[in-house]
């Protein structure tokens, strides 16, 4: 019989969940635990991060441990290079990263977005996005399958909410086939009137294996 795992983990920062088939993970070892490498099935990764302070960045790793429990880092907030900005205009960059057990990217959605406020309110904003994936020898490894992104008000607004999104696909040395592996990255940013923003960020894996890490950011 099939069996599901959910676990779910709520924090100040969001909420992390995790869920997969229990038999798609592997069965524990004598010591408790499963050894690095091994499939922890489907999982999803949401986060919510604040947008800092201009010349700062809010980070956060979410690593896949051990027994498949996933596992929350702390919110770090970092400097980074100013952006030059016209008066009552705000820009704002996010990060998705999702890392392999030896630190090596798979996939990434990355968006930047520009807002312009008067009066408290939203007067024009708009966002990009732009991807980059892992490609191994012999025209294999991670691919773009499809990306978009919308949103903005018509007119003034209270806030502007802009969300990009990107699948990627796998075939290659780990998986011939292109039917086991698939990796789909969602953004939102909501860009408020009075100049403050909120970012929130989530990665959907087909698959996943322990020691996998995703690293997201909003600046």
């Amino acid at each position: 019989m099939r069996r599901k795992t959910i676990i779910l983990l709520l924090a100040a920062t969001g909420l992390i969940v995790a869920a997969g088939p229990a038999d798609a993970a592997p069965m524990a070892t004598a010591t408790g635990t499963r050894p690095a490498g091994e499939d922890c099935g489907a999982v999803r990764l949401t986060s919510d991060l604040p947008a800092p302070p201009v010349g700062r960045s809010a980070r956060q790793t979410v690593t896949i441990g051990a027994n498949c429990q996933v596992v929350r880092g702390p919110v770090e907030f970092v400097s980074t290079p100013a952006v030059n900005a016209l008066d009552a205009t705000a820009t704002y960059h996010t990060s998705s990263e999702m890392y392999d057990c030896c630190r090596i990217l798979m996939t990434a959605l990355y968006t930047d977005s520009t807002v312009s406020t008067a009066g408290g309110l939203v007067t024009g904003s708009s966002t990009t996005i732009s991807t980059r994936h892992n490609r191994e020898p012999w025209n294999a490894g991670w691919s773009v399958a499809s990306t978009s992104n919308k949103g903005g008000c018509p007119a003034e607004c209270a806030a502007a909410s802009h969300t990009g999104h990107a699948e990627f696909s796998y075939r290659g040395i780990f998986d011939p086939t292109g039917h086991y592996y698939a990796n789909i990255h969602d953004t939102s940013v909501v860009l408020n009137g009075d100049g403050s923003a909120t970012c929130t960020e989530t990665v959907d894996l087909r698959h996943s294996f322990i020691g996998w890490n995703w690293q997201h950011t909003c600046a």
